[in-house]
């Protein structure tokens, strides 16, 4: 991430400045104001930690900073007038005089980078926590907590015990969690943990806290793997619509293109949900080595979000179709075959000669 300049920095004293009181003194209370107006200088200091952009133009009535839908560049969007405007950054860095290096033109570069994490970024809002310290800028339900923790404390028991324990159903899961029966194997493993870990010093609370912070980063794992589920849901939807429409022999032929542009992407996306699976395959490991598996964790979580960022509009109209012949299903299969064909077609570059 590019740095931001800091509010903290202490300008040079007076006393390192010869002749700077002096001139400061000569220049007219009223000079200084008026020039600072023309300037737009900011009032208020800068934080950091927000999109505080000095340039007027940012605080123009409904500006906002998104991705362009064709060429995926970021643009800034604001109303002049009736007519809507969307700038790409370099014609709005020289239409409105924002040199390289100053704050605006930083603030900039963070917007693009930003935009990987949420679809849109509004002038005065904060920085996109993956860009400060690591953690998510959206939040998950209670239900991909607990399946993070089942599917930790359940591998946990199953590594000690030697037998693997799998649950998916959300009710057993809780049921498994507050069974008496787990939580002695749970203590029994803590305790097995802490000795290969050396820990003596209340080693019980410090693991449980550390199993906590481990699942709140599965968390959103586990939210990222249910909402990816809806993508293998299109795959079983063009097989029901192939056969609702199976007299349509050109319909059918492009869903069975579609079908087999989609099974990259789920074979993909299927990959790494083991890999974040794997960090805690080696539970000891991960907690001696937390920090990189957190590190690690969230980079998983924040390419994946990136990925399915991408497909969010598509998910939402299939999630809202019903499967019957209509022009809406129809306008959808299109949309969806021009998705898969620009990013997982297969293409062959042939070279003349050897």
């Amino acid at each position: 991430m590019t740095d931001i300049s800091s509010s903290d920095e202490t300008p040079p004293s007076s006393d390192t400045a010869p002749g700077k009181d002096a001139a400061l003194d000569a220049a007219p209370d009223a000079a200084i104001a008026e020039k600072a107006a023309q300037e737009n200088v900011l009032v208020q200091p800068m934080r950091d930690t927000h999109f505080d952009f000095q340039h007027k133009v940012f605080s123009l009535p409904g500006a906002f900073f998104c991705q362009d839908p064709n060429s995926k560049d970021p643009v800034l969007n604001m109303l002049l007038g009736d007519l809507k405007v969307a700038l790409a950054f370099p014609t709005l860095m020289e239409s409105f005089q924002i040199e390289d290096g100053t704050h605006d033109a930083r603030l900039l570069e963070v917007i693009e980078q930003g935009l990987a994490f949420v679809k849109q970024i509004r002038p005065g809002e904060e920085i996109p926590g993956e860009l400060l310290d690591g953690r998510a800028s959206w939040s998950v339900e209670d239900k991909h907590r607990i399946a993070a923790k089942g599917r930790l404390t359940m591998q946990i028991v199953s590594s000690f015990t030697g037998n693997e324990i799998i649950v998916s159903d959300q009710s057993q899961l809780e049921q498994l969690l507050d069974d008496p029966q787990t939580q002695e194997k749970m203590k029994a493993a803590f305790a097995k943990i802490a000795e290969r870990l050396k820990l003596t010093n209340n080693p019980e609370q410090y693991l449980t806290d550390r199993i906590d912070d481990l699942a709140q980063e599965l968390s959103y794992i586990e939210a990222l793997r249910d909402r990816f589920r809806h993508i293998r849901r299109i795959e079983q939807a063009m097989g029901k619509l192939a056969t609702i429409y199976r007299t349509d022999r050109t319909f059918c032929s492009e869903l069975n293109r579609m079908q087999g542009l989609i099974r990259k992407p789920v074979r993909e996306y299927d990959m790494i949900f083991d890999q974040a699976d794997a960090q805690t395959g080696d539970i000891v490991g991960a907690l001696r080595n937390f920090h990189p598996t957190i590190q690690f964790i969230r980079k998983i979580r924040d390419d994946l979000r990136a990925k399915l960022l991408e497909w969010e509009d598509l998910l939402r109209g299939w999630d809202d179709i019903s499967m019957e012949r209509s022009p809406k299903v129809e306008a959808l299969q299109k949309q969806t075959y021009r998705f898969l064909a620009s990013r997982y077609i297969e293409t062959t570059v042939w070279k003349r000669g050897g």
